[in-house]
């Protein structure tokens, strides 16, 4: 006769396939799980470990997640942990190529006109005078034509100066960042024509930038200036958000290995063993125990 053992408890991650649900966990944090139906651990590593890398991401203003190699591995060790997250840090790889291609530079005339929002600064200089400054906030408009031998770029800006509204007409050469770089800013400059009663040694200049296009900012490698003034007005936030993504894509490995072999510890890890009556070993019957009979005491004699 045989003791039936206890119903044993399917582990959800062997229900299903094990190269798929590591893919997918890999692939986005927490896909994995909810493939195996563990819909509740899937949306804690949704949640926590996107939400680490895109907090990283915001705080460092795009400019965090690249792929530059600097190493004989050809692989940067920071792009190295944050590509364990997953599809959001492999386009990294695809812009870098793009950044490097032939026909993305630095701009100083116009294929076509252009019509952005533009946030920046207005710079008047003198002679022996220190530059002045005022906040812009408005929409700058600029096209280049051929006029005579040599292309010119002309345009204006309307909008707001230190709050108050103004008009500004834009001539005499701008500089706009090459369009595929980190960041969904996009830095430009650009001169301020000449007005009759300005000073002969008076100039004027706006400094800002408009925006870059998700596809064209996202994962995409830094200019070094870029760094540069990231690292001077971010300082050690900007190593923070460095820091965040690198988590992230750390702690995504942990969500891939959960999904394939499970937790380290959970129900249905015990061995289960099958007790068969045939081997356990009859027991002798005890015998009864012999309780002696109490001794009679000899009769006592009789004190004479």
């Amino acid at each position: 006769m045989t003791v039936e053992s206890p119903p044993v408890h399917r582990k959800p991650w062997e229900d299903k396939n094990a190269v798929i649900s590591g893919v997918l966990a890999y692939l986005i944090p927490g896909a994995g799980h909810f493939y195996q139906g563990r819909w509740f651990k899937g949306l804690i590593y949704f949640v926590c470990i996107l939400g680490t890398f895109f907090g990283g991401l915001k705080l460092g203003e795009g400019a965090v997640v690249y792929h530059l190699p600097n190493n004989r591995f050809g692989i940067s060790l920071n792009y190295l942990a944050q590509v364990c997250v997953g599809l959001p840090a492999l386009p990294a790889v695809y812009q870098t190529k793009r950044a490097r291609g032939n026909q993305n530079r630095e701009l100083h005339q116009l294929a076509e006109p252009l019509s952005a929002p533009f946030r920046g600064e207005l710079i008047t200089k003198g002679p022996g005078e220190q530059a002045e400054t005022g906040t812009l906030v408005g929409q700058i408009e600029l096209a280049t034509t051929i006029d005579g031998a040599f292309p010119e770029t002309r345009g204006k800006f309307v909008g707001t100066l230190n709050g108050e509204p103004v008009e500004l007409a834009l001539n005499g050469g701008f500089q706009l960042e090459r369009p595929i770089s980190a960041g969904f800013q996009r830095a430009l400059i650009c001169y301020v024509a000449r007005q009759p009663d300005q000073h002969p040694h008076e100039s004027q200049i706006i400094r800002g930038s408009i925006p870059r296009s998700i596809l064209d900012g996202y994962c995409a490698p830094p200019e070094p200036a870029k760094l540069q003034d990231l690292h001077g007005r971010l300082g050690k936030f900007y190593d923070l958000a460095i820091a965040f993504t690198m988590i992230a894509g750390l702690l995504n490995v942990l969500a891939v290995w959960d999904a394939i072999e499970g937790p380290a510890y959970g129900f249905g890890d015990e061995p289960v063993t099958v007790v068969s009556t045939a081997d356990v070993a009859p027991v002798a019957a005890a015998k009864p125990l012999v309780t002696a009979e109490p001794i009679a005491s000899p009769p006592s004699q009789a004190i004479r």
